[in-house]
């Protein structure tokens, strides 16, 4: 029988979203998120999912990296359009530093799917949640909340969001994807780390 968590999310593989870098952050203010993900400072915006997209289109985008921000309720959610600071290691250990929660679920155009969670300061999980059931005999090391979920191999992105509202308990909003919402401009995270190789390692 198929999760109802991950049919809640079912509209992840029909809406065109190709990459997604999704991240809710517990415990931190808009400022402090925004700017352990390298955006402090930076001027804000109204923008939509849609727009950030023709942006990226024109090739003179260059490293133009927008992530749109929205509050739900005590939680601070990113949302990038084919970005991935979220999806990196050391941007949730400082999202996630003095006494913070951090849970971002990443995919992009090649297939590839990644959920990360972090908390005080240090990832604790980072998995493909469909690659860790798939595999036989598979020795990745799930944590407690992950068995509350069943990963669908034909639905990956919605699987990835339903672990995200297992672990954090923020129910992610399809309407966010439509309607105008705060942006701002992030560094490129080539430019962002003085160890940009350990910035990757959990």
């Amino acid at each position: 029988m198929p999760d109802t968590l991950v049919e809640r999310y079912r509209w992840a593989e029909v809406d065109g979203l190709v990459a997604l870098t999704i991240s809710v952050v517990a415990g931190r203010s808009e400022d402090e998120v925004i700017a352990a993900f390298g955006g402090g400072g930076a001027p804000r915006r109204i923008m939509t999912f849609r727009q950030i997209g023709d942006l990226l289109a024109v090739p003179e985008a260059g490293s133009f990296h927008p992530m749109l921000i929205v509050r739900s309720g005590p939680y601070v959610v990113t949302m990038e359009n084919t970005g991935y600071h979220g999806s990196i290691p050391e941007v949730a250990r400082r999202a996630s530093a003095g006494g913070g929660r951090f849970f971002s679920a990443y995919w992009d155009m090649h297939g590839d799917h990644q959920v990360m969670y972090a908390e005080d300061g240090r990832v604790r999980a980072l998995f493909d949640p469909v690659a860790a059931r798939a595999r036989p005999g598979a020795t990745v090391p799930l944590p407690r909340w992950a068995d509350g979920v069943r990963p669908d191999t034909a639905a990956p992105g919605a699987s990835c969001l339903a672990l995200m509202e297992r672990a954090m308990r923020v129910r992610i909003d399809r309407d966010w994807m439509r309607r105008p919402l705060r942006a701002v401009i992030l560094h490129d995270p080539a430019t962002m780390f003085d160890d940009p190789e350990g910035a990757w390692r959990p």
